[in-house]
């Protein structure tokens, strides 16, 4: 093992969502997280803490890290339109070895630069924008709290812990079935399935017009 995690951030990305992770990992494994950005510019999270990103996408090398992390995101707007993050991304689209996990709306990126095609996947995404963006095959979305298919694992944001779990388990460390606290047990399939108001919507469509088809 490397000892080491990458943390993709982006504005408005969720710390809440990866804080279990990186704090599950460094004091059960001793393994730190490096944030990473396309730019060495802070970067404020959804809950308004400002994180520096210590390396920039350009400079990551995959062999200096155990995995890949992207945490949800709770505005895509400016985001989903950084070229330099799905040129990144895209970087993986040949890889089925090294380990990529996404949570909330983190599976949204991995999606829009290909990784996701032909995998099943999970997200706490609008059944709406899974249907209209073009990139998303919302044929391999699994109504679940997280999902892996071969490299990719993939969690809905309230499932933070079991992903940490998840992730851990498919670097080959043994740990517990539960971390910490808080853990979605419903097989309910409407408890990971949520619809946007007509107005919502409609403001939906207007603001990621080009990403529609």
């Amino acid at each position: 093992m490397k000892k080491r995690i990458a943390l993709l951030v982006y504005p408005d990305f969720s710390l809440q969502e990866v804080t279990n992770l990186m704090y599950f990992f460094r004091w059960a494994f001793d393994t730190f997280t490096d944030v990473i950005y396309t730019d060495l510019c802070p970067v404020r999270s959804e809950e308004g803490i400002i994180v520096q990103p210590v390396k920039v996408c350009s400079e990551f090398c995959k062999e200096d890290y155990d995995c890949l992390i992207l945490p949800g995101c709770s505005n895509l707007t400016q985001p989903i339109r950084n070229k330099k993050i799905k040129e990144f991304l895209e970087l993986f689209a040949n890889d089925n070895t090294f380990i990529i996990g996404a949570i909330c709306a983190g599976p949204v990126f991995l999606a829009q630069a290909g990784l996701l095609k032909n995998k099943k996947y999970t997200a706490s995404l609008y059944a709406e924008m899974m249907e209209l963006f073009n990139f998303v095959e919302e044929e391999n979305f699994l109504p679940q709290s997280v999902v892996e298919d071969e490299n990719i694992i993939t969690a809905v944001g309230s499932a933070f812990n079991e992903f940490a779990v998840h992730v851990a388990r498919k670097l080959g460390y043994d740990c517990p079935d539960k971390i910490l606290s808080g853990y979605m047990d419903s097989d309910d399939v409407n408890e990971y399935i949520h619809h946007l108001t007509e107005e919502d919507l409609l403001e939906f469509k207007k603001a990621f017009k080009e990403f529609i088809a």
